[in-house]
């Protein structure tokens, strides 16, 4: 079994003093494909709380799970399952961590995925902060010796940030698929798989290294449907 834990805040405008109920179902369709399946729907969390009077609540979250038969043990016992959730009250918020079984497939690392507004904006966050890290260091070292200027230097290494982030702002995020590695598996074959420029995968996943069992985030790229002549 596979285990992917979703972390999720969830908005109440601060007003949340007591939490009267809560409930996690997963809403599940499977969807048998050339080399695999795909398990596609999502986790409805429901509660009810107290502020000034009792009020109700409902988010969604999305799932879309997909496996290749080389690492689906039994393709009939193949599904997903809520195992468990927990939560913490935050200044009259909620944050809830739900634990997802993947039934079925073999053993595997777990996955931890946030969800706060949007999780590829979430993980899209970390891998810019590594990727800045990386692009002020490399404008330091590089910086030639007659460059004494602090100023200057810090000028430089803005510059390019706001090139990076106006590539960033330029990217088309939509949904986002999860894969389970197989054992031959590199980022250039799923890649291919998925048709997806492989350093997209590279920097949604922060260049993890590939382990059968581990599960990636594969970004959406949308592609041309117009006909063409």
């Amino acid at each position: 079994m596979q285990k992917i834990f979703y972390e999720k805040e969830i908005d109440l405008l601060h007003q949340l003093k007591e939490l009267v109920s809560l409930t996690v179902d997963e809403s599940i369709d499977y969807k048998i494909e050339d080399h695999g399946v795909r398990a596609v729907g999502s986790l409805a969390i429901k509660g009810e709380y107290i502020s000034q009077e009792k009020r109700h609540f409902l988010e969604n979250v999305e799932l879309d799970v997909y496996a290749d038969d080389q690492k689906i043990i039994d393709h009939q016992d193949f599904h997903l399952k809520v195992e468990d959730f927990h939560y913490d009250i935050i200044d009259g918020n909620l944050k809830i961590k739900i634990e997802v079984g993947v039934y079925g497939v073999e053993e595997g690392e777990n996955r931890y995925i946030q969800l706060d507004e949007d999780p590829i904006d979430e993980i899209e966050k970390l891998s810019r902060d590594v990727e800045t890290q990386t692009i002020n260091e490399q404008v330091v070292a590089e910086a030639p010796e007659e460059i004494q200027d602090v100023e200057k230097l810090q000028e430089k290494i803005y510059e390019t940030k706001e090139k990076e982030e106006k590539v960033d702002d330029d990217e088309d995020l939509g949904v986002y698929y999860l894969y389970v590695v197989l054992p031959n598996d590199t980022y250039a074959s799923i890649a291919r798989q998925y048709q997806v420029d492989e350093k997209m995968i590279r920097d949604y996943n922060q260049d993890l290294n590939l382990d059968a069992g581990q599960i990636l985030i594969i970004p959406y790229a949308p592609k041309d449907h117009s006909n063409k002549v």
